[in-house]
């Protein structure tokens, strides 16, 4: 069994798995999961002999969250999210058993209560999996909010004892029988759906990427951007301030007979902080620039002339904006102030300043 050891550093969550002496890396698995860019699962940062090293928004266990209250918004927040990673992960072709199903090796954002799941790539990921047993983890962990309506989970432990088995759309069913805000909500961020369903790697590649007809190469696709239509848009990411090497997925030299995946890398357009010289990604479609640790992609804590809510770039096709979040001391693209809560389009070499803090825009 892997042992996890997680921490945060610059509003960034990082997690190491050792894996046991009988764990394996399965090379395919790997490779396929390295394609996929899925909300809701932690992304790999480095491949070594004995261990992965994985990142993901700043955020605490999902155990040391349900030691505190909650509501049973929050509550039916968590179970929707369960149910939305499983659907994910069998329509994009993953193994719900390479999935860390233990509330302690489960992570969730504070502020936008959204979960992470560790994905691990290893030999033997087709066994049956407990998901009612995972629900249960969460059921009896939660510590209910003081509130008006107190029985939810007893009628939610009720009904999930009714079913036969686990059954998504019934128990999504129930969820919006409860709060119908619940499931639309995380539905929304869901992605396109090709509509080609498979739990083999095999056939998922030669439906995707072509297979050989009469010495010909056959495909389904006309270019890599159809192909990500199985992934999430709004994957979530986070913003590190590692050094260039240490983005995308990294292979430690140690590794042998692992398919080449140096060439799977993203390219993000960055911001360079002028007076610490630090680079980082704006490896999100939304990406927040503040104070407020638990809300920013990006933590400037040492000025306190910016906001704990400053601003956020937005990417969207292939184009770049900024909106000033009405921070106090203003934003300004190449010394011009700009009006607040608007969208303003940013370029390649843009000086952008939060107050009175300094970053190059490259793309």
């Amino acid at each position: 069994m892997a042992k996890f050891k997680a921490k945060t550093r610059n509003c960034q969550l990082n997690l190491k798995a050792s894996l046991s002496f009988s764990e394996r890396i399965n090379d395919v698995s790997l490779d396929f999961f390295s394609r996929k860019n899925l909300r809701g699962l932690l992304k790999i940062k480095i491949i070594k002999k004995r261990s992965i090293e994985y990142y993901g928004p700043v955020a605490i266990s999902l155990q040391e969250r349900l030691k505190q209250e909650v509501s049973k918004h929050d509550f039916f927040f968590m179970i929707e999210q369960v149910l939305d990673i499983s659907e994910k992960i069998k329509a994009n072709a993953l193994s719900l058993s390479c999935v860390v199903w233990d509330i302690r090796h489960v992570y969730i954002n504070e502020t936008t209560k959204e979960m992470q799941f560790i994905y691990l790539p290893l030999d033997g990921g087709d066994k049956a999996v407990n998901l009612m047993g995972f629900l249960e983890q969460i059921i009896y962990a939660a510590k209910p909010m003081h509130e008006k309506d107190m029985d939810y989970i007893s009628r939610f432990v009720y009904y999930l004892n009714s079913l036969s088995a686990f059954d998504i759309s019934k128990i999504e069913n129930f969820i919006t029988r409860e709060d119908r805000t619940i499931v639309n909500t995380i539905k929304r961020h869901n992605a396109g759906q090709s509509g080609f369903m498979t739990d083999k790697p095999k056939h998922y590649y030669e439906h995707y990427e072509g297979k050989e007809e009469n010495g010909k190469k056959i495909s389904q696709l006309d270019n890599y951007e159809e192909l990500t239509g199985l992934l999430d848009d709004e994957a979530t990411g986070l913003l590190n301030d590692y050094d260039e090497e240490a983005t995308g997925l990294l292979i430690d030299e140690e590794v042998t007979g692992l398919l080449d995946l140096k060439e799977v890398r993203v390219n993000y357009a960055k911001m360079r902080r002028i007076s610490t010289d630090n680079v980082f990604e704006i490896n999100k479609e939304d990406f927040r620039i503040g104070k407020e640790r638990s809300y920013s992609d990006y933590c400037v804590l040492d000025n306190n002339m910016v906001s704990r809510k400053h601003a956020q770039i937005i990417t969207r096709a292939g184009n770049y904006y900024i909106l000033d979040l009405g921070s106090k001391n203003g934003t300004y693209v190449n010394g011009n102030l700009i009006a607040a809560n608007e969208e303003y389009e940013i370029h390649d070499m843009d000086i952008i300043k939060l107050a009175n803090e300094e970053f190059e825009f490259r793309v």
